[in-house]
Protein backbone atom coordinates (compact mmCIF):
# COMPACT_ATOMS: atom_id res chain seq x y z
CA UNK A 1 0.00 0.00 0.00
CA UNK A 2 2.85 2.39 0.85
CA UNK A 3 4.29 1.98 -2.66
CA UNK A 4 1.04 2.99 -4.38
CA UNK A 5 0.56 5.96 -2.07
CA UNK A 6 4.13 7.08 -2.81
CA UNK A 7 3.64 6.74 -6.56
CA UNK A 8 0.35 8.63 -6.39
CA UNK A 9 2.09 11.36 -4.38
CA UNK A 10 4.90 11.72 -6.95
CA UNK A 11 2.50 11.87 -9.88
CA UNK A 12 0.30 14.29 -7.94
CA UNK A 13 3.26 16.63 -7.53
CA UNK A 14 4.07 16.29 -11.23
CA UNK A 15 0.50 17.13 -12.24
CA UNK A 16 0.35 20.10 -9.89
CA UNK A 17 3.67 21.29 -11.32
CA UNK A 18 2.26 21.04 -14.87
CA UNK A 19 -0.95 22.87 -13.99
CA UNK A 20 1.07 25.66 -12.40
CA UNK A 21 3.15 25.86 -15.56
CA UNK A 22 0.00 26.18 -17.68
CA UNK A 23 -1.23 29.11 -15.59
CA UNK A 24 2.15 30.84 -16.04
CA UNK A 25 2.89 29.64 -19.57
CA UNK A 26 4.88 32.73 -20.52
CA UNK A 27 7.26 32.40 -17.59
CA UNK A 28 7.67 28.71 -16.79
CA UNK A 29 8.08 25.73 -19.10
CA UNK A 30 8.02 22.15 -17.80
CA UNK A 31 8.32 18.71 -19.30
CA UNK A 32 7.47 15.39 -17.66
CA UNK A 33 9.23 12.38 -19.18
CA UNK A 34 10.15 8.82 -18.36
CA UNK A 35 10.19 5.17 -19.37
CA UNK A 36 8.98 1.83 -18.07
CA UNK A 37 11.44 -0.88 -19.07
CA UNK A 38 11.01 -4.53 -18.11
CA UNK A 39 13.08 -7.53 -19.17
CA UNK A 40 13.29 -11.32 -18.98
CA UNK A 41 16.91 -12.46 -18.86
CA UNK A 42 18.83 -15.71 -18.73
CA UNK A 43 22.41 -15.09 -17.59
CA UNK A 44 25.34 -17.27 -16.57
CA UNK A 45 27.42 -16.47 -13.49
CA UNK A 46 31.19 -16.91 -13.05
CA UNK A 47 30.67 -20.59 -12.22
CA UNK A 48 28.69 -21.24 -15.39
CA UNK A 49 25.35 -21.58 -13.61
CA UNK A 50 22.44 -20.26 -15.63
CA UNK A 51 19.56 -18.38 -14.02
CA UNK A 52 16.41 -16.81 -15.43
CA UNK A 53 14.79 -13.70 -14.01
CA UNK A 54 12.03 -11.24 -14.91
CA UNK A 55 12.91 -7.79 -13.55
CA UNK A 56 12.96 -4.04 -13.92
CA UNK A 57 15.51 -2.61 -16.38
CA UNK A 58 16.31 1.00 -15.40
CA UNK A 59 12.80 2.47 -15.52
CA UNK A 60 12.67 6.18 -14.65
CA UNK A 61 10.53 9.30 -14.36
CA UNK A 62 11.66 12.92 -14.47
CA UNK A 63 10.62 16.56 -14.50
CA UNK A 64 12.46 19.34 -16.36
CA UNK A 65 11.72 23.00 -15.75
CA UNK A 66 12.97 26.26 -17.26
CA UNK A 67 12.03 29.87 -16.50
CA UNK A 68 13.19 33.16 -17.98
CA UNK A 69 14.86 35.57 -15.54
CA UNK A 70 15.95 38.41 -17.83
CA UNK A 71 16.92 38.83 -21.45
CA UNK A 72 19.34 36.04 -22.34
CA UNK A 73 19.32 34.46 -18.86
CA UNK A 74 17.16 31.50 -17.75
CA UNK A 75 16.94 29.33 -14.67
CA UNK A 76 16.53 25.58 -15.02
CA UNK A 77 16.18 22.44 -12.91
CA UNK A 78 15.82 18.71 -13.35
CA UNK A 79 14.62 15.97 -11.01
CA UNK A 80 14.95 12.39 -12.27
CA UNK A 81 14.10 9.30 -10.24
CA UNK A 82 14.86 5.69 -10.98
CA UNK A 83 11.69 3.62 -10.64
CA UNK A 84 12.12 0.13 -9.16
CA UNK A 85 8.97 -1.45 -10.54
CA UNK A 86 9.71 -4.60 -8.50
CA UNK A 87 10.07 -2.62 -5.23
CA UNK A 88 12.86 -5.06 -4.39
CA UNK A 89 14.23 -2.95 -1.50
CA UNK A 90 10.91 -1.59 -0.22
CA UNK A 91 11.85 1.69 -1.88
CA UNK A 92 10.42 2.11 -5.38
CA UNK A 93 12.29 5.39 -6.07
CA UNK A 94 16.00 6.13 -6.27
CA UNK A 95 17.63 9.49 -7.03
CA UNK A 96 19.27 9.61 -10.46
CA UNK A 97 19.57 13.34 -11.16
CA UNK A 98 18.64 16.42 -9.11
CA UNK A 99 20.19 19.75 -10.03
CA UNK A 100 19.48 23.45 -10.48
CA UNK A 101 21.29 26.01 -12.62
CA UNK A 102 21.51 29.20 -14.63
CA UNK A 103 21.92 29.49 -18.39
CA UNK A 104 23.69 32.70 -19.45
CA UNK A 105 23.34 32.13 -23.20
CA UNK A 106 26.61 32.65 -25.08
CA UNK A 107 28.56 32.62 -21.81
CA UNK A 108 27.35 29.08 -21.02
CA UNK A 109 25.43 27.47 -18.18
CA UNK A 110 26.32 26.60 -14.59
CA UNK A 111 24.53 23.94 -12.51
CA UNK A 112 24.89 22.21 -9.14
CA UNK A 113 23.54 19.04 -7.54
CA UNK A 114 23.48 15.37 -8.47
CA UNK A 115 24.54 15.22 -12.11
CA UNK A 116 25.77 12.83 -14.79
CA UNK A 117 29.41 12.42 -15.81
CA UNK A 118 30.43 14.36 -18.95
CA UNK A 119 33.14 11.76 -19.57
CA UNK A 120 30.71 8.83 -19.43
CA UNK A 121 28.00 10.64 -21.40
CA UNK A 122 30.14 12.16 -24.13
CA UNK A 123 32.99 9.68 -24.59
CA UNK A 124 31.48 6.30 -23.65
CA UNK A 125 28.13 7.44 -25.00
CA UNK A 126 29.26 6.75 -28.57
CA UNK A 127 28.90 2.99 -27.96
CA UNK A 128 26.06 2.95 -25.43
CA UNK A 129 23.37 1.60 -27.78
CA UNK A 130 22.09 -1.57 -26.06
CA UNK A 131 19.29 -1.79 -23.50
CA UNK A 132 20.88 -4.49 -21.31
CA UNK A 133 24.45 -5.36 -22.34
CA UNK A 134 27.38 -3.62 -24.04
CA UNK A 135 29.94 -1.05 -22.83
CA UNK A 136 31.71 -3.76 -20.83
CA UNK A 137 35.18 -2.57 -21.87
CA UNK A 138 34.66 1.14 -21.12
CA UNK A 139 37.02 2.53 -18.46
CA UNK A 140 35.06 5.22 -16.56
CA UNK A 141 34.87 6.55 -13.00
CA UNK A 142 31.11 7.04 -12.53
CA UNK A 143 27.82 7.55 -14.38
CA UNK A 144 26.08 9.95 -11.94
CA UNK A 145 27.26 11.48 -8.68
CA UNK A 146 26.37 13.96 -5.95
CA UNK A 147 28.08 17.14 -4.68
CA UNK A 148 28.91 18.29 -8.20
CA UNK A 149 29.17 21.62 -10.01
CA UNK A 150 29.07 21.58 -13.81
CA UNK A 151 29.67 24.06 -16.61
CA UNK A 152 28.75 23.70 -20.28
CA UNK A 153 29.06 25.98 -23.28
CA UNK A 154 28.52 25.59 -27.01
CA UNK A 155 30.40 27.59 -29.62
CA UNK A 156 29.44 26.71 -33.16
CA UNK A 157 29.86 22.97 -33.59
CA UNK A 158 31.99 22.63 -30.45
CA UNK A 159 30.63 21.92 -26.97
CA UNK A 160 32.71 22.07 -23.79
CA UNK A 161 31.54 20.26 -20.65
CA UNK A 162 33.29 20.41 -17.29
CA UNK A 163 32.42 19.04 -13.85
CA UNK A 164 33.95 18.99 -10.37
CA UNK A 165 32.93 16.99 -7.32
CA UNK A 166 33.47 18.55 -3.88
CA UNK A 167 32.04 16.33 -1.16
CA UNK A 168 34.04 17.54 1.87
CA UNK A 169 34.27 14.06 3.38
CA UNK A 170 37.03 12.12 1.60
CA UNK A 171 39.95 13.67 3.43
CA UNK A 172 41.09 15.72 0.44
CA UNK A 173 40.88 19.50 0.68
CA UNK A 174 39.05 20.99 -2.31
CA UNK A 175 38.16 19.18 -5.53
CA UNK A 176 37.71 15.40 -5.27
CA UNK A 177 36.90 14.67 -8.92
CA UNK A 178 37.40 16.80 -12.03
CA UNK A 179 36.21 16.07 -15.58
CA UNK A 180 36.35 17.85 -18.91
CA UNK A 181 35.28 16.95 -22.46
CA UNK A 182 35.13 18.61 -25.87
CA UNK A 183 32.60 17.44 -28.46
CA UNK A 184 32.51 18.27 -32.16
CA UNK A 185 29.13 17.67 -33.82
CA UNK A 186 28.91 17.96 -37.61
CA UNK A 187 25.76 15.87 -38.01
CA UNK A 188 27.13 12.90 -39.94
CA UNK A 189 30.22 12.80 -37.72
CA UNK A 190 30.27 13.43 -33.98
CA UNK A 191 33.56 13.15 -32.08
CA UNK A 192 34.48 13.61 -28.42
CA UNK A 193 37.56 13.53 -26.24
CA UNK A 194 38.27 14.20 -22.60
CA UNK A 195 39.53 13.18 -19.20
CA UNK A 196 38.22 12.26 -15.76
CA UNK A 197 40.47 12.62 -12.72
CA UNK A 198 39.93 10.92 -9.35
CA UNK A 199 41.99 13.35 -7.28
CA UNK A 200 41.56 11.39 -4.04
CA UNK A 201 42.95 8.09 -5.36
CA UNK A 202 45.28 9.61 -7.96
CA UNK A 203 43.65 7.81 -10.90
CA UNK A 204 43.00 9.49 -14.24
CA UNK A 205 40.84 8.31 -17.13
CA UNK A 206 41.40 9.43 -20.72
CA UNK A 207 39.22 8.71 -23.70
CA UNK A 208 38.07 9.57 -27.21
CA UNK A 209 35.30 8.37 -29.45
CA UNK A 210 33.19 9.08 -32.50
CA UNK A 211 29.86 8.29 -34.09
CA UNK A 212 29.37 8.10 -37.87
CA UNK A 213 25.62 8.45 -38.45
CA UNK A 214 24.87 7.84 -42.11
CA UNK A 215 21.10 7.91 -41.51
CA UNK A 216 21.25 11.69 -41.85
CA UNK A 217 22.30 11.27 -45.50
CA UNK A 218 19.84 8.51 -46.32
CA UNK A 219 21.93 5.43 -45.46
CA UNK A 220 20.56 3.13 -42.71
CA UNK A 221 23.91 2.52 -40.96
CA UNK A 222 25.47 3.98 -37.80
CA UNK A 223 28.94 3.16 -36.41
CA UNK A 224 30.34 4.15 -33.01
CA UNK A 225 33.77 3.70 -31.44
CA UNK A 226 35.38 4.56 -28.09
CA UNK A 227 38.86 4.18 -26.65
CA UNK A 228 39.32 4.66 -22.89
CA UNK A 229 42.40 4.40 -20.68
CA UNK A 230 42.53 4.05 -16.89
CA UNK A 231 45.85 5.57 -15.82
CA UNK A 232 46.63 4.01 -12.42
CA UNK A 233 49.39 1.95 -10.81
CA UNK A 234 48.61 -0.59 -13.52
CA UNK A 235 47.21 1.00 -16.68
CA UNK A 236 44.16 -0.57 -18.32
CA UNK A 237 42.71 0.36 -21.69
CA UNK A 238 39.50 -0.66 -23.38
CA UNK A 239 38.17 -0.53 -26.94
CA UNK A 240 34.49 -0.63 -27.93
CA UNK A 241 32.95 -0.61 -31.41
CA UNK A 242 29.29 -0.89 -32.35
CA UNK A 243 27.33 -0.84 -35.58
CA UNK A 244 23.61 -0.69 -36.27
CA UNK A 245 21.44 -1.18 -39.35
CA UNK A 246 17.90 0.23 -39.44
CA UNK A 247 15.16 -0.98 -41.76
CA UNK A 248 11.83 0.66 -41.09
CA UNK A 249 10.92 0.12 -37.43
CA UNK A 250 13.56 -2.58 -36.88
CA UNK A 251 17.19 -1.97 -35.86
CA UNK A 252 19.87 -4.67 -35.83
CA UNK A 253 22.92 -3.96 -33.64
CA UNK A 254 26.28 -5.60 -33.10
CA UNK A 255 29.21 -4.73 -30.87
CA UNK A 256 32.69 -5.81 -29.78
CA UNK A 257 34.55 -4.71 -26.67
CA UNK A 258 37.97 -5.70 -25.39
CA UNK A 259 39.64 -4.92 -22.05
CA UNK A 260 43.43 -5.02 -22.35
CA UNK A 261 44.75 -8.49 -21.32
CA UNK A 262 41.29 -9.39 -20.09
CA UNK A 263 37.70 -10.01 -21.19
CA UNK A 264 36.40 -9.61 -24.73
CA UNK A 265 32.67 -8.97 -25.21
CA UNK A 266 30.60 -9.91 -28.27
CA UNK A 267 27.15 -8.34 -28.23
CA UNK A 268 24.22 -8.35 -30.61
CA UNK A 269 20.64 -7.17 -30.42
CA UNK A 270 17.45 -6.46 -32.35
CA UNK A 271 14.88 -3.82 -31.45
CA UNK A 272 11.49 -3.14 -33.02
CA UNK A 273 9.30 -0.08 -32.63
CA UNK A 274 5.79 -1.42 -32.09
CA UNK A 275 4.54 2.18 -31.79
CA UNK A 276 6.27 5.55 -31.51
CA UNK A 277 6.52 4.98 -27.74
CA UNK A 278 6.64 1.18 -27.32
CA UNK A 279 9.75 -0.81 -28.24
CA UNK A 280 10.51 -4.50 -27.88
CA UNK A 281 14.05 -5.86 -27.91
CA UNK A 282 16.15 -9.03 -27.73
CA UNK A 283 19.88 -9.06 -26.88
CA UNK A 284 22.72 -11.57 -26.48
CA UNK A 285 26.24 -11.18 -25.09
CA UNK A 286 29.16 -13.59 -24.95
CA UNK A 287 31.97 -12.78 -22.53
CA UNK A 288 35.25 -14.40 -23.60
CA UNK A 289 37.23 -14.45 -20.36
CA UNK A 290 40.93 -15.06 -19.91
CA UNK A 291 42.82 -17.52 -17.71
CA UNK A 292 40.85 -19.98 -15.64
CA UNK A 293 37.68 -17.88 -15.67
CA UNK A 294 35.03 -19.60 -17.79
CA UNK A 295 33.25 -17.88 -20.67
CA UNK A 296 29.66 -16.80 -20.07
CA UNK A 297 26.58 -16.26 -22.23
CA UNK A 298 23.68 -13.91 -21.48
CA UNK A 299 20.30 -13.45 -23.14
CA UNK A 300 17.55 -10.88 -22.57
CA UNK A 301 14.27 -9.78 -24.07
CA UNK A 302 12.11 -6.90 -22.93
CA UNK A 303 9.57 -4.15 -23.49
CA UNK A 304 10.18 -0.42 -23.10
CA UNK A 305 7.53 2.31 -23.14
CA UNK A 306 8.87 5.87 -23.33
CA UNK A 307 6.84 9.00 -22.61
Amino acid sequence: MRKYISMAFIFGIAMAFSLTACSEAEALETNIYGSINYKLSNDEDSSGNSYMKAENNSSKIGIEAEEGISEGITGFAKLELGVDTDDSNNNPFDSRLAYVGLNFGKIGSLSAGRQSSPFTDNVSGHTNVFEVYGSGADQTLFARDTNTIAYTNKVGKLTFDGLVKIDGSTGKDGVDVSEGTITYDAGVIKASGGMSSDEVNDITYYGAGFTADATSIGMPVTIGYTYTLKDAATDVNGNEIVASYTNGKATLMGGYGKVEDSTAYYTTGLSYGVTDSLTTYVEYQHANNTGSTIDTDSYSTGLKFTF
